[in-house]
């Protein structure tokens, strides 16, 4: 059990009491750490909602935005789109739940590198 949260979940008991470095990632919307919705908030009161559906004008994120994972938080959420014809990951919006330290901006700007280098793009540009 899960002290201070309703309902039962579930961990590998081998996982338990072994120490988690962790590293920032930048996750799919679609990640089971963040796909149930709820459970997100109770465990890291971390709010998101997939706004690609909403109209443009009503979206506090973006429309596809990536929630952002440092160590064993979740920190915030990065509003992207893959402008292929420029060969640019434009990154319109870094919006951060807590505020980013210089470890937490660097490990960031370096995973959107990968990801830019991942999709087969040539470079970031942040607006």
């Amino acid at each position: 059990m899960v002290e201070g949260t309703t309902g039962d979940w579930r961990v590998d008991p081998a996982a338990l009491g072994e120490d988690f470095a962790g590293r920032t990632a930048l996750l799919s919307p679609f990640d089971r750490l963040v796909y149930d919705r709820a459970r997100a908030q109770e465990l890291f009161d971390f709010e998101y909602t997939l706004e690609m559906y909403k109209p443009a004008a009503k979206r506090r994120w973006g429309y596809f935005a990536l929630p952002v994972l440092h160590r064993d938080r979740l920190v915030g959420k990065i509003d992207a789109t893959a402008d292929r014809k420029a060969s640019v990951l434009r990154v319109h919006a870094i919006h951060e739940d807590v505020r980013f330290t210089r470890t937490i901006t660097k490990e960031v700007r370096a995973e959107l590198d990968d990801l830019a280098s991942w999709i087969g793009l040539d470079a970031v540009e942040l607006a």
